[in-house]
Formats: structure tokens, sequence, C-alpha cells
């Protein structure tokens, strides 16, 4: 048998789609992550290849209402959220995995990603029941759309991510509970730095959004992280499909 590149489906089922939407933010708080531990290079061509759709996802997100309740028409393809994937699955199961061979991380390693992804559940929820917040929201994507024109639709651009830095700022970045991310002192002098944490952090807070859209919400997750895990774990496997 040979595994050819899976070719998603027209559609996902509601369940399905809210846990990739979590898984999206997951990846979003996975890259802060690793972007404040070592600073923008460390994470790599692979990194900047989710931190781009992400980013791509986010200003298509709209504050009031989406015209598609599938995640996968705000990214190409499954693949574009594999490593949220992985982060969202390690967080459920790594508490209670106890073998010493276990090939997931360790929990040290994906506790603050957690840590992180539940407090902007919780700003999403305050951030949007606030007219002015998403007002910000609304103009700041308008007009990061308009300025991609002029960069050759490069998401990675320093305006974009300053943009994008400074829209988090003013609306989840201005209230509580606030995100103390965790990292390199020093790298945390470069604004450059701070901006791209500050404008992951705005991703997930959009993915978020989305979760809650489509139904998510945080008893229901702790509730269900049977059913969750479950739905992740049929997600990575549609990445590849065995013919």
């Amino acid at each position: 048998m040979t595994e050819l590149p899976f070719q998603q489906p027209q559609t996902l089922n509601t369940r399905q789609n809210r846990a990739l939407a979590l898984a999206a933010v997951f990846q979003a708080t996975q890259l802060t992550h690793m972007t404040a531990l070592t600073g923008t290079q460390s994470i790599g061509e692979s990194g900047n290849f989710y931190f781009e759709h992400l980013i791509k996802a986010s200003l298509n997100i709209r504050p009031k209402s989406n015209q598609s309740n599938q995640t996968l028409d705000f990214f190409d393809k499954l693949a574009d959220i594999s490593l949220g994937l992985k982060t969202l699955e390690s967080s459920i199961t790594q508490p209670f995995n106890t073998s010493p061979k276990s090939r997931l991380p360790k929990l040290a390693n994906t506790k603050l990603p957690m840590t992180y992804a539940m407090t902007l559940l919780q700003l999403e929820k305050k951030v949007y029941s606030n007219p002015k917040f998403v007002e910000i929201i609304e103009q700041s994507q308008q007009k990061i759309l308009r300025q991609l024109s002029f960069f050759d639709n490069n998401y990675l651009h320093p305006s974009i991510i300053a943009n994008l830095a400074q829209t988090y700022i003013e609306t989840a970045g201005s209230i509580n509970p606030r995100i103390m991310v965790r990292g390199n002192a020093e790298a945390f002098k470069d604004t450059a730095h701070t901006n791209r944490i500050r404008a992951t952090l705005f991703t997930g807070l959009q993915m978020a959004h989305l979760w809650r859209q489509l139904g998510g919400s945080s008893w229901g997750m702790i509730f269900s992280k049977r059913k969750l895990l479950q739905d992740i774990q049929d997600l990575a496997r549609l990445q590849y499909q065995v013919v």
C-alpha cells in the first residue's frame, strides 16, 4: 500500500470543525511559546508556514458572522493546522500519560501553550462582547488587507506583523486576564520580537472566536475530552489516505 496526500473532504462534521478551530488556537499558542523561548529565527520555515496560514485565516474571520461554518474554508488544507492538532492532542493526553517511553512532549513543553490557549478563550469572550473592540478588529482587518497589495501579499512583512500586534494591544492586551508570556528576557527587548508574539496571540484570539462561533464552550471542552481527543485523532488521520 502507498500513502497519498489526503484530498480534503467538502465538509467536516460539526464536532470536527469545532475541534479543528480549537487546534488552530493551540497552533497559535505553540508558536507564541516557540518564539518567546528562542526568538524569531527559532521557529524556522515550518513555523513561518503555520504562522502565515493563521494570519490569512484571522484576517477573514469576521467578528459578527462568517459565510461558512467550515473551518477549512479559512485554510488551504488540514496540514496547515497539523502543528495545532499535535499540540492540542499532547495537551489533553500528556497529563494522563505515565509511560516513560512516550514520544509525546513532556508536560513542561505543553503546559505553557495550554495556559495561553485557555486564557485566550476567556479573553475572546470579553473582547467580542465589547462593541469598541469589535470595531477596532474590523477596521484593522480592512486596513491590513489593503496593505497587503503594497507588500506583494507578504503576510509576514514587518508592517503587517506590527499592525496585528497593535490590534492585540488595543483589544485583548488591554484587559484582564493578561497573558504573561515566558521566554528569553533579552529577546523581549527587541520590538520585532515582541510584535511577532503579540501578532501570534491575535491570530489565536481570532481562532478562538471562530471556535466560539462554531458552538465551542469551555465547559463543553472540559467535559468532553474523550470526544475531543477522538475528533483530533480522526482529523490527524484524515491528512493521509491509504490506497
